[in-house]
């Protein structure tokens, strides 16, 4: 495995399972190719989503989730649309990533061409607005699709059946979709400042904290995208193998 440089800023950005990807990539490729940490969990989110959003069903109905459910997104008819889904978002990804290099051009090829870069405060202040812009693509894309994964599975619609209906439900709740992502990722940013501060103390403690914080953000994501899509299309079915903890 390459080694990774000091200060280095990371390339992909591919959320949790696209950090922890990354560490298996050579530090090489990963300067050459800056989507290889995102290009699996991008086009795999969708099918792992619906498995969290059913889940979420069947503690509604009051029934026991089982780890089985993690296949629910690859079992047919659902697997290929929940595929093309993700390579919809493995696109914005790249969108977001190409955009951060444009328009950091200067920043990432110092990197590229240095074996050590200090990242001082004239360093971070040029990527903020690329990060930003970046930031902003990847939110839109996520926002504008996120009901699409639910109606594949639950409504059983076609890719561009989903994506209309999804686009259209965000449009007509805007306020709603967008005063909950403002809310979660205010949240992220509270518990990450706080975990930051524990890192200068005990800096092992901060780093468990840090990836817990990262499961618990996933799960509570789900969980509201599901209460919406129970909001605004009704509740779903609990899935058939799903166990009524009331007759247990």
């Amino acid at each position: 495995m390459g080694q990774t440089r000091p200060g280095s800023v990371p390339q992909a950005a591919g959320g949790a399972d696209g950090a922890v990807l990354q560490l298996h990539v050579p530090d090489a490729d990963r300067r050459h190719d800056p989507a290889a940490g995102a290009a699996l969990p991008s086009l795999l989110a969708p099918l792992f989503s619906v498995a969290l959003l059913q889940a979420c069903a069947d503690v509604d109905h009051g029934k026991r989730a089982f780890p089985l459910l993690v296949t629910t997104g690859f079992k047919k008819p659902v697997r290929r649309p929940l595929l093309q889904l993700g390579g919809l978002y493995l696109v914005v990804a790249l969108l977001a990533l190409t955009a951060l290099r444009l328009l950091g051009d200067d920043v990432f090829s110092q990197i590229d061409t240095t074996e050590a870069v200090r990242i001082d405060k004239e360093t971070l202040e040029k990527l903020q607005f690329p990060i930003l812009i970046s930031a902003l693509i990847s939110l839109s894309g996520w926002l504008l699709g996120c009901p699409a994964a639910p109606l594949i599975h639950w409504q059983k619609m076609t890719l561009a059946k989903a994506l209309f209906f999804s686009v259209v439900t965000v449009g007509r709740n805007f306020k709603a979709f967008i005063t909950a992502t403002v809310t979660l990722y205010l949240l992220c940013q509270l518990v990450v400042l706080v975990v930051s501060l524990l890192a200068a103390f005990i800096p092992l403690l901060a780093l468990t904290l840090m990836f817990s914080t990262v499961l618990l953000m996933i799960v509570l994501v789900h969980c509201t995208l599901y209460v919406a899509y129970r909001q605004l299309f009704g509740t779903p079915p609990a899935s058939p193998e799903a166990v009524d903890l009331a007759k247990r």
